[in-house]
């Protein structure tokens, strides 16, 4: 009698891994997920959701929970109902034909140091050779995700902090010391993400995984 086939655990390991780094790129603070979002992750992996439908909907959240300057961390659960959209629409960014513009952004002395690190992120992502785009896609945004690492430690972090206190100033009052930790690091943490867009997951699957090259 057939039956579900049993997941590859070493398959959904290297996955969650994938998932676990890119979420803690994107939000900064604890590097660990929490239980609730472990067994959400796990869930959807068993189903098969792609890692693609996931990241990208962790970029979309991210980005709609700042400019709502939402209090509580970004988590998995929280990007639950987008991840479902993304799976829904996977693959109709090639059906429709498109491609995704970058705009550049230009050379700051301050940056410089970390514009070489994007060239070089630039440079081994291109240089990935295997064939199935799934697997390059997810090669790729591993790489990203340490790029920003890298950033975020060997960048202006300070100027970035500086520049999210501006942009948090007029909702300083809403927060608690805990939350304003929190939310000032997602802020300078998308100050990078914004200036280096194309090691963004959404690029990235959009560019890589899905036949847009």
């Amino acid at each position: 009698m057939g039956g579900r086939a049993e997941p590859d655990e070493s398959a959904l390991a290297e996955a969650a891994e994938a998932v676990r780094a890119y979420l803690v790129c994107a939000r900064g603070g604890a590097p660990l997920l929490s239980s609730a979002d472990a067994r959400q992750l796990r869930d959807w992996l068993v189903r098969g959701v792609r890692v693609g439908a996931i990241v990208r909907a962790i970029d979309r959240v991210a980005k709609d929970r700042l400019a709502r300057r939402v209090r509580t961390p970004l988590s998995l659960r929280s990007c639950r109902a987008e991840v479902e959209k993304q799976q829904k629409h996977a693959g109709a960014w090639v059906r429709a034909g498109g491609t995704s513009r970058v705009t550049s952004v230009p050379a700051e002395p301050h940056f410089a140091e970390v514009d070489a690190l994007s060239r070089r992120a630039e440079a081994e992502i291109a240089g990935l050779s295997t064939s199935d785009p799934e697997r390059r896609a997810l090669d790729a945004c591993v790489r990203a995700v340490r790029f920003f690492e890298e950033a975020w430690e060997r960048g202006p972090r300070e100027l970035l902090l500086a520049e999210a206190d501006r942009d948090l100033a007029d909702s300083r009052a809403l927060y608690d010391e805990a939350e304003w930790e929190q939310m000032r690091e997602c802020f300078a943490r998308d100050r990078l993400r914004q200036r280096y867009p194309t090691l963004t997951a959404t690029h990235i699957w959009q560019e890589r995984a899905l036949g847009v090259d």
